[in-house]
């Protein structure tokens, strides 16, 4: 597991008056974890995928009331914000961090501190700042748990060559033997965000054949991160195990501190 030090719970209200945001958040939960019920039906898959709670720009609080409804699955986008909301919140029996931004490669030795999870492995040199980072604390006994990491795709077509969106579907297989190749990473799986200017579903099918033939190589990777607040009915038609929905829980987000 990760090095966050017990602390203090985070107030979620006050003590003798209802906490409106609480009752806010159990109706979104309760709306979103229908949908996700009724897209499984749906699409007739056996099992329902892990519902990642998107926390961005969101305080710490509201990790804590999203805890205290069951919530064990929390994401974050930028590193200066989870790990200082990481360790605010302190440990939480189950609580799981997933890492699902952007991440500069001088950022990985932060984000081993607090994630259980990363799910925008795109590059080489991101992954080799990975792997010495998880030596490190492998070495410091700062971590006891391997870094579960999912390589991003760029579902676009064809793929521009701007360094945004993931990966090129071709490098999948050389991420994917970086990863499995070294101590302290996990291979989990594929992760990818539907591009803008086509319709989910498509993308998504694109996906869970690349996905398909991940897991012809490495069994083991049966991850699929995709689906947020929009697309999240299409996303588990094609064989999602993880959504990462913020906004449908949370609202809408507040302007950048």
């Amino acid at each position: 597991m990760t090095d966050i030090p017990p602390s203090t719970p985070v107030p979620s209200g006050g003590s003798s008056q209802p906490d409106a945001r609480r009752a806010e958040l159990a109706e979104n939960l309760t709306a979103v974890r229908q949908r996700i019920a009724d897209a499984v039906t749906a699409s007739g898959t056996h099992q329902a995928p892990e519902l990642i709670v998107v926390t961005k720009y969101f305080p710490a609080a509201d990790v804590q009331r999203l805890y205290d409804l069951g919530v064990r699955e929390v994401g974050e986008n930028k590193d200066q914000e989870a790990s200082a909301k990481a360790l605010e919140v302190g440990s939480r029996e189950g609580l799981r961090w997933h890492f699902i931004g952007q991440l500069q490669s001088n950022k990985a030795k932060s984000v081993l501190r607090y994630a259980d999870a990363v799910h925008s492995v795109d590059r080489t040199s991101l992954l080799k700042s990975l792997i010495k980072a998880a030596t490190r604390a492998r070495q410091e006994g700062a971590r006891s748990t391997d870094l579960e990491c999912f390589i991003q795709v760029d579902l676009r077509q064809p793929v521009p060559a701007d360094g945004r969106g993931g990966a090129d579907p071709g490098q999948i297989p050389a991420l994917a033997e970086m990863i499995t190749a070294a101590e302290g990473l996990r291979l989990a799986g594929l992760m990818a965000v539907a591009p803008l200017d086509e319709p989910a579903g498509p993308a998504f099918e694109r996906l869970a054949a690349l996905s398909q033939q991940l897991r012809s190589q490495h069994p083991e990777a049966t991850g699929i991160s995709a689906g947020m607040s929009q697309d999240l009915e299409a996303a588990v038609a094609h064989g999602a195990t993880h959504l990462r929905i913020g906004r449908d829980v949370l609202g809408a987000r507040p302007s950048p501190r």
